[in-house]
């Protein structure tokens, strides 16, 4: 009778197993019980395999692209997962099945999202071809999504124009499903991090009854004070409506940098009163907002009890803060105690006081009123509200600017804009019920959406102490503020810091200060800037450090 030794596979077995293994013997068919031990014996080594062997060896994955690579250092299974769990779909593999000899053995399977099957991955042992099929299924679905964001508002015109057909879309519907679709559009390439529930913001251009949407954004939290950082990489305001205004700029930013003179497709024109740039006529600025903006637009809810009314009247207008680790704002004139923790906390204004000043300022800021007259808003579409809040937000975004004489004050072309403010006949999706940690943001031209952890301010793909700085972070924009100089000739702006550039914007300085001093004197209260707190502005760009 021959005898052939089961020999234990050291680097991958432990020491329990492999006395185990040791003992384990094959004879012929004569004894089926102990070949059905081997079997077993054999089940135990792979499955010791796959719990032990961590280093991915993948095959055809080659070229990927950054964004997926990051799933490799991730668990891309539970990447996969969690995507399905999000998204509420279903997602399994397929058998796994065993090639090649029993040393040097293949597995293969492939990931089955809601239905759709995806390449076959290919790995040493069962969990690597689990990843490597997933990997190639977050890829597929990745690049699908990039090829749709590219063509974002080809896609959603031609929705809304197929909509239209059947019946009649009042601007604001537009404006509302446009803002929506690019947004499903943008979570395509989103697969970390996701919510189903979420504040939107968008900023769209319209031109001859086609609408485009170049900035959008989600979230309503802010950044908590331990992580603030001076050196402009990370962002402060992550509220729906301040990272979509920053992607706006950055939209702004990339026309200004391959700007030509009577180019026919530009969107600007030179102005003959300030000989800067302008938005054309023809082009119009509109912001969504999928509910009512913090602060003094969402402050008073229906109130039926007299006394209280009275009292929550002598409060509106009010500038206001946001509370850093939480919902709510508060007047800027009352003291903000320290947390449970006893850490001191920020005040950030709301996204209504800073609309407001939008609506005096131009939503363009400070840096690029270096380049361009004040752009103005044209409408405000609301998603939803509850109780009063449709009567408080005009006087919250505008209407707290035409009392007094700030009118007579401001100089050309500065100037109170009063947006029109409309509501879709539709209600939009409105189930927040607690601040997101997570938001996006995509510009029109980005190949997909960056996910950014509003408590940290920094990128949420490598959660880190030296995650990189988002797009929409003040040290990104200012570098593509400098090319922008670089581009337009207009070098001296580039030997200033953060701060000093924004101070180089004069008549948007002395239109600021005059907002300001308006707000104090009406009674509203006291403006409170980061910057003059904590000197956040202070930094140079990279290169200059």
């Amino acid at each position: 009778m021959e005898f052939t030794a089961l020999q234990p596979r050291k680097s991958r077995v432990n020491t329990g197993q492999c006395e185990i293994v040791s003992y384990m013997v094959v004879c012929n068919a004569k004894r089926p019980f102990i070949r059905r031990r081997r079997v077993f014996t054999r089940q135990l080594i792979d499955d010791v395999d796959d719990n032990n062997n961590d280093e991915l060896e993948l095959e055809g994955l080659e070229g990927l692209p950054d964004r997926v690579l990051m799933f490799v250092r991730r668990d891309p299974v539970s990447v996969l997962m969690e995507y399905g769990q999000t998204r509420e779909v279903k997602v399994s593999f397929t058998d796994i099945i065993r090639s090649g000899p029993h040393h040097a053995s293949r597995f293969h399977t492939s990931a089955t999202v809601d239905e759709e099957t995806f390449p076959q991955g290919t790995g040493t042992s069962k969990k690597n071809a689990k990843k490597a099929a997933s990997i190639l299924a977050l890829r597929v679905m990745y690049d699908r999504g990039m090829q749709s964001l590219r063509d974002a508002n080809h896609i959603i015109n031609t929705d809304l124009k197929i909509l239209g057909r059947n019946e009649f879309l009042p601007h604001e519907t537009r404006v509302m499903l446009a803002s929506r679709r690019a947004l499903e559009l943008a979570e395509q390439t989103q697969f970390i991090n996701y919510s189903k529930d979420k504040v939107v913001a968008a900023f769209l251009l319209e031109n001859r009854g086609r609408f485009k949407v170049v900035g959008l954004g989600t979230g309503n939290r802010c950044i908590q004070y331990q992580h603030l950082a001076l050196d402009g990489s990370r962002v402060i305001h992550s509220h729906a409506e301040i990272i979509a205004r920053r992607a706006f700029i950055r939209y702004l930013l990339k026309q200004l940098a391959i700007y030509k003179a009577k180019e026919p497709h530009a969107i600007f024109t030179r102005s003959h009163v300030t000989q800067l740039l302008q938005l054309r006529d023809d082009v119009k600025v509109h912001l969504y907002i999928s509910r009512p903006p913090c602060g003094d637009a969402a402050a008073f809810p229906t109130i039926t009890n007299f006394p209280n009314r009275m009292r929550a009247i002598r409060k509106q207008g009010q500038l206001r803060t946001i509370i850093d680790d939480g919902e709510g704002a508060i007047p800027t004139d009352f003291p903000l105690p320290a947390n449970a923790n006893g850490k001191e906390r920020l005040r950030v204004m709301t996204c209504s006081d800073k609309i407001l000043r939008w609506n005096g300022l131009g939503v363009q800021g400070a840096l690029l009123s270096n380049f361009l007259d004040p752009i103005y808003l044209s409408s405000v579409v609301i998603g939803s509200h509850t109780g009063d809040q449709r009567g408080h937000v005009p006087r919250a975004v505008s209407g707290r600017l035409k009392c007094g004489r700030l009118h007579e004050v401001l100089q050309r072309p500065y100037r109170i804009c009063s947006p029109e403010i409309v509501y879709p006949p539709s209600s939009d999706v409105y189930a927040i019920t607690k601040s997101k940690q997570y938001c996006i943001t995509w510009t029109q031209g980005d190949p997909d959406a960056e996910v950014l952890d509003a408590v940290t301010g920094a990128c949420a793909m490598e959660p880190t102490a030296d995650s990189p700085a988002s797009r929409v972070s003040k040290r990104v924009l200012f570098a593509c503020f400098h090319d922008v100089c670089e581009h337009l000739k207009v070098p001296h702006l580039m030997t200033l810091n953060y701060a000093g550039a924004k101070q180089a914007a004069h008549s948007y300085q002395q239109a600021k200060m005059a907002i300001i001093q308006h707000l104090k004197t009406s009674g509203f209260g006291q403006w409170l800037s980061l910057h003059e707190i904590y000197g956040t502005d202070t930094f140079f760009e990279e290169e200059k450090l």
